[in-house]
């Protein structure tokens, strides 16, 4: 058994590690990006990649879409092929097209997240979609990226949206794992991922608000930089050992669901639309206790807890959501059969505890 858990430098300081992290794998990288995090980095990180003496070899956009058309786009660059290594910079959808590359290429990758939205800066796996932005597949990899390099400075300046919707996703890795690891006998190396999701939960709830209003300052406290590392490292650790059969459920199952509709990938985050999945589950799972602590909790920070916020009318019978729903491979590994019935059933009890809550 091979175990590669993430490797990351954090803090205002990260980038001054670049040279002795990443100065062994060559003297070139290829810099991969999303617009809005290029503008947002390249101040500190072009200094911080002279220092290191690395030769930058290309700059180019990833596109717009985490899709296998633009990780073919970047295959046809000769730059971006003969580098001795990758620097993808951004949001998940750009790191997973670089992760993606990146393997096709048999290349070492680094990951540079401008934003605490999701774990893909140190996860072994790939979220991809049709470039209408319809979710198609996860692609799974061997290895995670070699280092993450975590500039909590560049982060705290970032839109406070992408880490309310962190939060989101990162509730859902506890709720989702825990429910469909139950009752197997697992490994060493899984049983420490559904112990370590706890991370993922119940530190979000006790500091998650206040580390959320730090943000909106820019400045880096604690808490805050506690929370970053939460959704990205701890998320991510989980999504490494845990491994696929227990990697999600209902909540990521219903957000490729809820992808099929054109305005929740115009107007929503990921996260933000997880969030009303885990939610979801632990209704329809009954965990009474987990449920009343999130609820609570979504509603402080206004993360979704029914149709509405995510612009879907109550009697909405959302059979083509369901249809994908219940058939999405995130549901092939849980402690029973989730069926539309059920999920239809726990929608209206939702609905109707907000009504009352």
């Amino acid at each position: 058994m091979n175990t590669y858990l993430p490797h990351f430098s954090c803090g205002v300081d990260a980038y001054e590690s670049i040279g002795s992290v990443a100065g062994v794998y060559g003297t070139t990288c290829a810099l991969i990006y999303g617009e809005k995090a290029w503008n947002a980095s390249r101040e500190e990180l072009l200094p911080a990649i002279e220092k290191a003496g690395l030769k930058i070899a290309e700059k180019v956009c990833y596109g717009h879409e985490a899709s296998f058309e633009n990780v073919e786009k970047l295959l046809q660059n000769p730059n971006v092929v003969n580098a001795d290594m990758l620097f993808a910079i951004g949001g998940g959808k750009c790191i997973d097209t670089v992760k993606c590359t990146a393997d096709k290429l048999n290349k070492p990758l680094f990951t540079f997240p401008t934003i605490a939205s999701t774990c893909a800066a140190v996860t072994k796996l790939s979220v991809m979609y049709e470039e209408s932005g319809v979710f198609k597949e996860v692609v799974n990899f061997k290895k995670p990226p070699v280092h993450s390099f975590i500039h909590t400075g560049i982060i705290a300046k970032s839109p406070d949206i992408y880490l309310w919707a962190g939060v989101g996703d990162t509730l859902a890795k506890y709720i989702e794992c825990t429910f469909s690891a139950r009752g197997d006998v697992l490994t060493f190396e899984q049983e420490f991922g559904v112990n370590t999701s706890r991370m993922c939960f119940y530190p979000i709830i006790e500091t998650g608000a206040r580390a959320l209003e730090v943000k909106k300052s820019g400045e880096v406290s604690a808490e805050l930089e506690k929370l970053i590392l939460n959704i990205i490292v701890s998320t991510g650790t989980v999504s490494i050992t845990v491994g696929e059969d227990y990697n999600s459920a209902l909540a990521h199952a219903m957000n490729y669901g809820f992808s099929c509709r054109p305005h929740i990938e115009k107007n929503h985050y990921h996260g933000e639309v997880v969030s009303y999945g885990a939610l979801l589950q632990l209704l329809m799972d009954n965990q009474k206790e987990d449920f009343e602590l999130a609820y609570k909790f979504y509603k402080d920070i206004k993360l979704p807890t029914k149709l509405a916020d995510l612009e879907i009318d109550a009697d909405d019978p959302m059979e083509d959501i369901l249809a994908i729903t219940v058939v999405n491979k995130e549901l092939e590994h849980v402690p029973y059969k989730v069926t539309a019935e059920m999920i239809k059933k726990a929608v209206k009890e939702l609905e109707e505890y907000n009504k009352t809550h």
